[in-house]
């Protein structure tokens, strides 16, 4: 059995037995790793989303709203709701995106109406492409090749091969009625219009000359209020020429007698003459002294300035 411990005898030897610090024990517990929290998206605010919902909801009564109407236009009389597409107007037509009205070709029965009105109407031969451009799309042209030949077959109307035995270009033309021929008294009732219309067409073009010159004479008139206007500066004119013409009759301006110009007039002869021989002088004066000076330097010594002649 082991041997106790001596208790301490006094206070002295307590305090000293406490103050031997004791073994330090190293840490075992392990270092926590804080994990980065992931920021939360914020909710948005009530307000906001009850005013965006509001404004979905009335787009899509708007949309709904022109869907109705679209649909309403786009039915047909007959009552069946079953309309063509929105945006399609009586008589197959529709707007396209640039503006313009598209045409609908139609085809069957109607196609084959249209193209039979057209060449009785014309009364000539066309072929299927000159049907389709003259009827401006309405029938394409495979399809009126394909019913100008059935309505061909059907005697319906006539065709024939622009080269016969080399299969060229098919012209078709409408069946001429005999019943639709002029009797012989309604010719002749023509030709006696035909002929009247012809004496009086150069009348007519001598009256349409006449006229037309007149017309032009009208148009280059003067209007009136440019004739106004002219006669109120023609009477402003006559005044200021009256004034002046008073001036003369009563003496206050002096006027110059025929003798006083015909002295004028002698003297800028005789000094017309004196200044051309004043020039030749200078000239030739000058001349001289120009084969040791230069021009400027005789001018400036001589005070000469301008035109001296």
């Amino acid at each position: 059995m082991a041997p106790r411990k001596p208790k301490a005898d006094d206070d002295a030897a307590s305090t000293t037995s406490t103050d031997v610090p004791s073994v330090l024990k190293p840490k075992t517990e392990k270092a926590k790793v804080e994990k980065p929290k992931a920021a939360k998206p914020r909710a948005p605010k009530k307000e906001k989303l009850d005013g965006e919902a509001g404004a979905v909801k009335e787009k899509g009564k708007a949309v709904k709203k022109e869907k109705e109407k679209d649909g309403a236009a786009g039915k047909g009389d007959d009552g069946e709701g079953k309309g063509a597409k929105v945006g399609k107007a009586d008589g197959g037509k529709a707007e396209a995106k640039d503006g313009k009205e598209k045409v609908k070709p139609v085809t069957g029965e109607e196609a084959m109406e249209l193209i039979g009105n057209y060449l009785k109407v014309q009364n000539r031969p066309y072929s299927a492409t000159e049907v389709s451009l003259n009827l401006h799309g309405k029938v394409t042209k495979t399809v009126a090749d394909k019913l100008l030949k059935e309505m061909e077959q059907n005697c319906q109307i006539k065709g024939k091969a622009s080269k016969s035995g080399t299969g060229g270009q098919w012209v078709f033309w409408a069946i001429q009625d005999p019943a639709d021929s002029a009797s012989p008294e309604e010719l002749a009732a023509m030709d006696t219009s035909i002929t009247t219309l012809r004496d009086t067409l150069p009348t007519l073009k001598s009256t349409l000359k006449t006229q037309t010159t007149k017309l032009n004479t009208l148009r280059s008139a003067p209007t009136t209020i440019e004739l106004a206007a002219a006669v109120d500066r023609i009477r402003h004119e006559n005044q200021a020429k009256t004034e002046k013409l008073r001036g003369f009759k009563e003496g206050s301006i002096k006027t110059v007698t025929r003798e006083e110009v015909e002295k004028v007039e002698k003297d800028l002869k005789h000094w017309s003459v004196k200044g051309l021989a004043r020039k030749k002088a200078f000239e030739n004066l000058e001349a001289v002294l120009l084969d040791g000076m230069s021009r400027e330097d005789i001018w400036e010594k001589a005070g000469i300035e301008g035109d001296v002649y």
